[in-house]
């Protein structure tokens, strides 16, 4: 039998019929596992016969009623999540703090509803999701917009919404919105992003965007651009700054990271005091990790895509709590300022609230053994349609319509485009898997509905579960909807 415990739930009791599946071995601190994780570590339960639930509902039950591919939202335990990210924020830090979430990792509008429902405001980076924030009505100064590639009339839109903060990533954004705001007679509030030249801890170097050498984003630190940045503001009438952003990855599982970043910026907190420019908001991104799930490192990429060698899952222990992460900035921040002039503290969420909130069902509609080669499992959704991230992240796999069925084989499983490259995994340890049996794979709710796409098929449906309540939150993609933009002669 083995004991886990959960940030969001209570201590959970394996049983030893699912147990027995999970190599565990001892370190001096932590238990880690090969073989990873209970449903309970997402708020499911497991039935008497071994199916896979959420709230009151079989998830067999959902597939067969909604078909699949499916997204599964676990909103109660969303909003709970969304809750306790918010606490840890507002309770951990003497000042005033401030919680957006993150539209670009999941904008379903029901799931965002979720998300604010619980306090949190928006951070939007396109001119869609600028729309969609006040559709769903969150009020301007609720409003932060983000992004590298505003274009002045997505610039304008902002002004002309008169947004709380935009994040300016760059001089030539800077100079654009001084003639923006001159034209438009209206004034903007701003941050500049700052790229402070930080890699976090055992991440894919692809997703740093703190890095210099890797990333275009944010004023560059080292090379000077934020002393020309001020220059260019002493001449802007109705350009107010509020002091500065930062963003250096995502999947971070170490909150020291962002205390090295706070580390390598103290000369520029006393630059931009000099210079008459006091801080009054210090915005540190996202970027937080799921502790279900995490990205490849450079290494395990080049292992996985070159020679198939799946990494190991994610193990809770190595990944920080919601209540260690604000701690830690706390801390960095009142390290770099005085009681009596702390700023403003920003945090930007996104795939730690929704990533392990949201799940994903496929259906098996075909196994193939190739004997002395390998076995495949073809699914109604791969890489190309609906997994995009399992390209480059760890995410656990449950055989949906029986959880402790042991797993003894190592599998492909595949999509149903036609080529090659169409993987979910490959040589994932599973039980044994017979054709119109389901599978979940966990932690659906990042990037996943942000990335997929059509290649010939319906985009999937989602819903939302509540207890006894499912409701349904994106009806599947219909063949004239996969049309609507074409002209047909």
């Amino acid at each position: 039998m083995i004991i886990l415990r959960s940030d969001f739930d209570k201590t959970v009791t394996i049983p030893s019929r699912i147990s027995h599946n999970l190599q565990v071995k001892k370190t001096s601190s932590v238990r880690t596992m090969s073989y990873s994780y209970h449903p309970k570590d997402w708020g499911l339960k497991v039935s008497q016969n071994g199916e896979l639930m959420v709230g009151n509902h079989g998830v067999v039950g959902l597939a067969r009623k909604f078909g699949t591919p499916l997204h599964v939202v676990n909103e109660s335990r969303l909003l709970k999540t969304a809750q306790k990210f918010l606490e840890s924020a507002s309770s951990l830090f003497p000042a005033k703090t401030s919680v957006h979430y993150a539209f670009k990792c999941n904008s379903v509008p029901a799931v965002v509803q979720t998300v604010r429902s619980a306090g949190l405001n928006a951070e939007v980076m396109t001119e869609y999701e600028l729309e969609l924030a006040v559709r769903l009505g969150f009020l301007p100064d609720q409003i932060i917009v983000n992004g590298p590639c505003k274009t002045n009339e997505f610039l304008r839109a902002c002004v002309w919404t008169r947004v709380r903060l935009i994040v300016v990533d760059s001089i030539d954004e800077l100079r654009a919105l001084a003639g923006i705001t001159r034209e438009l007679m209206l004034g903007a509030h701003i941050l500049l992003r700052i790229n402070p030249d930080v890699v976090p801890r055992k991440m894919n170097r692809g997703t740093a965007t703190g890095s210099r050498k890797g990333c275009a984003f944010g004023l560059d630190l080292k090379g000077g651009e934020v002393g020309i940045a001020f220059d260019v503001l002493k001449e802007m009438e109705l350009v107010r700054f509020e002091g500065f952003h930062f963003h250096i990855g995502t999947g971070i599982r170490d909150p020291r990271d962002y205390a090295r970043s706070f580390t390598r910026m103290r000369s520029l907190f006393e630059q931009a005091r000099s210079m008459g420019f006091p801080v009054r908001v210090l915005d540190v991104g996202g970027g937080f990790a799921s502790m279900t799930t995490r990205e490849f490192t450079t290494a395990e990429m080049l292992a996985y895509h070159g020679l198939e060698v799946l990494p190991k899952s994610a193990v809770r222990a190595d990944c920080a709590s919601f209540d260690d992460f604000a701690g830690e900035v706390s801390r960095a921040v009142l390290r770099q300022f005085p009681l009596d002039d702390l700023p403003e503290l920003v945090y930007e969420p996104g795939r730690c609230i929704v990533s392990p909130n949201q799940f994903l069902l496929l259906t098996v509609h075909r196994v193939k053994d190739r004997w002395g080669i390998r076995k495949w499992l073809i699914t109604d959704g791969g890489l190309s349609t609906v997994a995009m991230p399992t390209y480059y992240e760890y995410h656990e796999v449950f055989l949906a319509n029986d959880v402790g069925r042991p797993r003894t084989e190592k599998v492909t499983i595949i999509g149903p485009a036609c080529f090659a490259g169409d993987v979910v995994y490959r040589n994932k340890l599973m039980p044994e898997v017979h054709p119109g049996e389901i599978l979940a794979i966990m932690d659906s709710g990042a990037y996943f509905t942000a990335l997929e796409s059509s290649f010939g098929f319906p985009r999937p449906a989602i819903v939302s579960v509540n207890g006894s309540t499912c409701r349904l939150i994106r009806t599947r993609e219909t063949f004239d909807e996969m049309v609507a933009r074409d002209i047909l002669d």
